[in-house]
């Protein structure tokens, strides 16, 4: 038992130097019944949950460089005060959180006993964060796995930084030596499942991208631009605090926020769990996670951008002072009417750390081009989609929206799908010469797009002024092409007399494009490589916002 108690103090030494270093805390306010008023709110204590490193117990054991994720879930037991008073959830609200960690090995202490930094190389929907809120049954099920991700989102992240990640797992940890019973709390729900004992702790930092304003109140989108949540899980094995779940989400909910997903993710442990795999199939090591939760003020990346968004517009709108939908005086569909939304950019777009990451969907709903919905990224999306690059253009933003970042255009580009199309859009495509199917038809299939995007001011359909400057927004429109990333553009406040008369003359401006392929192309059809689907112009309606990265 000694020795037990040494190993568990050994790793509760490690995690206290790592929240020494870390950055204090802040005070934030939180609405618990969702009414959107709030209490000052210190931190969130999670209840015993649930973990799993799915692929952690590979053949012949873990190495440096070897790569799993960690998927996460767990209820919310209360909220602390800022002076440390327990503050209890209402009676009739159930707040979960779920979440997903890439990871990849920095050193091994034994067996299944890693020490790992978050893998920035990793496939985008491998990591987010989301915390949602329910007051319907049926509530969340440790056992099932079930009910973590449903009703409604509150919160949406991306991890930027694993702090501390270690496990140690061992047979020598455990009383007398031996393999313990899997699931001590209350009745054994697995049949005599074996584990080693393990501890460990996995400390991280999330960038957030969205609140929801019910429960979060009075943030401005520049005080959640400046925020990050961080999170302390200690890890243990075997359970005695909560049931092991039979089932883990490996997937968010995308930039909408619905619909979730559904558990996926059915651990294999094998005939021990954590036990030692000399051969065959890649397992995974659940254990008993205990988290809490705080919020921080972060740090800005210079020079960088980010950006989230969503609208709807008629190709060629030049009209900047438009607003409502466009498409309602198109009877004749004679151009292509539109919605799109997305998130590009967080938690980085650094190529070196895996960037950038994101998610666009754009759906033509009507016009020549038919009804078709492409998009990137997305958790519906195939693997092979993704966004590639981005570029922060045309500094010194707009006000309002120069309080959250410093630039005033974003373009990014990518490859993506078909998720459907209609009769009309297949006949479209074809006219031009390219056989384009859905995904689920032709699922190696991916095309080269690109997005040029202008935030312009508030409330981004429609100038703020009562007498906006638009004909010089519509010179600076007509200038501004979807050009490739490396192309300068022109500068929006050149067109005008002064700044303010400039943020306050325009509605902001979406353009995209897509290629018959996967190389890139156009803009033009003049070009000697045109794009097959390419749309522009002010928006009727919704907002685009570019924010600063965070970390």
């Amino acid at each position: 038992m000694k020795r037990v108690l040494e190993y568990f103090a050994k790793s509760l030494a490690v995690s206290a130097i790592a929240v020494s270093v870390a950055t204090a805390s802040t005070t934030i306010k939180f609405d618990p019944n969702g009414a959107g008023s709030g209490i000052d709110v210190g931190s969130f204590d999670w209840l015993y949950g649930n973990a799993v490193n799915v692929g952690g117990n590979p053949a012949n054991g873990l190495v440096v460089g070897s790569k799993f994720v960690i998927l996460s879930q767990a209820k919310l037991n209360s909220f602390v005060a800022p002076d440390s008073s327990i503050i209890p959830v209402p009676a009739g609200k159930e707040f979960t959180f779920v979440y997903s960690i890439p990871v990849v090995v920095t050193a091994v202490n034994g067996p299944n006993s890693p020490n790992y930094r978050l893998d920035t190389s990793a496939p985008p929907d491998q990591n987010f964060l989301e915390l949602w809120v329910k007051d319907t049954l049926p509530l969340a099920n440790d056992l099932a796995g079930t009910g973590f991700n449903v009703t409604k989102r509150i919160l949406w992240g991306n991890v930027t930084n694993v702090v501390t990640g270690l496990l140690t797992a061992q047979l020598g940890a455990c009383p007398s030596g031996q393999a313990q019973l899997f699931d001590q709390f209350h009745a054994d729900d697995y049949g005599g499942k074996l584990t080693v004992c393990a501890g460990g702790s996995t400390q991280f930092a999330a960038d957030i991208i969205t609140l929801d304003a019910d429960y979060f109140p009075g943030f401005t989108q520049a005080q959640i631009d400046q925020l990050v949540t961080f999170f302390n899980s200690s890890n243990i094995a075997p359970f005695h605090q909560a049931d092991p779940s039979q089932k883990f989400v490996s997937d968010d909910a995308g930039a909408a926020g619905t619909p979730s997903p559904a558990p996926d993710v059915i651990p294999n442990l094998g005939n021990v769990n954590g036990g030692i795999n000399t051969s065959g199939p890649t397992l995974d090591f659940q254990n008993q996670a205990d988290a809490n939760q705080a919020f921080q003020p972060g740090t800005e990346v210079p020079g960088t951008c980010r950006v989230t968004y969503g609208g709807n517009d008629k190709n060629g709108n030049v009209n900047p002072a438009s607003f409502g939908s466009a498409c309602s005086s198109d009877k004749g569909k004679l151009q292509n009417c539109y919605t799109f939304g997305g998130q590009v950019g967080a938690p980085t777009a650094d190529p070196t750390q895996g960037g950038p990451f994101g998610e666009h969907t754009h759906h033509n709903v009507s016009g020549p081009a038919g009804d078709f919905v492409f998009r990137a990224g997305t958790h519906s999306a195939p693997k092979s989609t993704r966004i590639t690059a981005t570029a922060c253009k045309d500094p010194d933003a707009c006000q309002p929206a120069a309080a959250n970042a410093k630039f005033k255009q974003i373009d990014f580009e990518g490859t993506g799908s078909f998720r459907t199309l209609d009769a009309t859009a297949i006949n479209y495509f074809k006219s031009l010469g390219v056989d384009v199917q859905p995904d689920s038809a032709k699922p190696d299939a991916v095309y080269y797009f690109r997005v040029d995007m202008d935030d312009l001011g508030e409330p981004g359909n429609k100038p703020s002024s009562k007498h906006p400057d638009t004909a010089n927004a519509i010179k600076f429109f007509n200038d501004d092409q979807n050009n490739p990333l490396a192309t300068a553009d022109p500068t929006f406040i050149s067109y005008f007399a002064d700044k303010k008369t400039a943020c306050t003359s325009s509605a902001d401006v979406y353009q995209m494009l897509i290629c018959r392929d996967a190389t890139p192309c156009g803009p033009g059809t003049n070009n000697p490589n045109p794009p097959i689907y390419a749309v522009r112009g002010f928006l009727t309606g919704g907002n685009i916002q570019i924010h600063p990265i965070i970390k």
